[in-house]
């Protein structure tokens, strides 16, 4: 099933691409002239997904395109933030700040903060939205902690000061194929392909 990205993220794309590689849904990304922006002003990660699979499914349409539509909304949230920045953890620190300075922003404040206080948890809703039907959400979590500085080099967003204990290294400082292990886009991937499968009667695989 041929199935449109709603994401003008490069990290998100490669790694839903590579999590339903082997799945009934074919990932694919419109064409440049397709405006992909969307105002997340929904309260919620499963809200604002459903904005921009919404959103995508919208202009699709009116390009005479029939076809099932994929969002993802993450963020982090920190146990000593209370839950911060959440929702907004793309435009922690403003809308105009780039990745390198949020992170060092991040770090900043939570400076003194001992590591027993540092926990915190990766979020991530998937919302489909097929041509007919109801969409589809669920919700992938992965939990860690936050480290003093940033580790390694891969990945993107905050994977570089988040700590996976299970492997003792930051998100950034594994391999692609061990981040789509355990992630929590991997979680809410699984997810989303078991309701599928529970909804046709049919096995997928991821």
């Amino acid at each position: 099933m041929k199935t449109y990205v709603a994401t003008n993220n490069p990290g998100k794309l490669r790694e839903l691409k590579a999590l339903f590689a082997k799945s009934p849904l074919q990932i694919v990304t419109p064409r440049k002239h397709i405006d992909l922006s969307v105002v997340e002003s929904a309260p919620n990660y499963r809200g604002n997904a459903l904005l921009k699979a919404q959103a995508l499914a919208a202009a699709l349409r009116d390009k005479h395109v029939s076809a099932a539509v994929l969002a993802d909304d993450s963020g982090l949230e920190i146990d000593a933030l209370e839950g911060r920045p959440g929702v907004h953890s793309a435009r922690y620190g403003g809308p105009e700040m780039g990745w390198p300075a949020r992170r060092a922003a991040l770090l900043a404040e939570l400076r003194g903060i001992p590591p027993y206080r540092r926990g915190a948890r990766f979020v991530c809703a998937l919302v489909l939205v097929e041509a007919h039907g109801e969409p589809l959400a669920v919700t992938g979590e992965v939990r860690g902690y936050i480290l003093e500085s940033e580790s390694g080099t891969g990945g993107f967003g905050y994977d570089s000061v988040f700590l996976y204990p299970p492997f003792g290294r930051s998100f950034a400082s594994l391999s692609e194929k061990e981040k789509n292990a355990v992630s929590h886009r991997a979680r809410a991937a699984e997810a989303m392909l078991a309701m599928l499968s529970d909804r046709r009667g049919q096995p997928t695989m991821i």
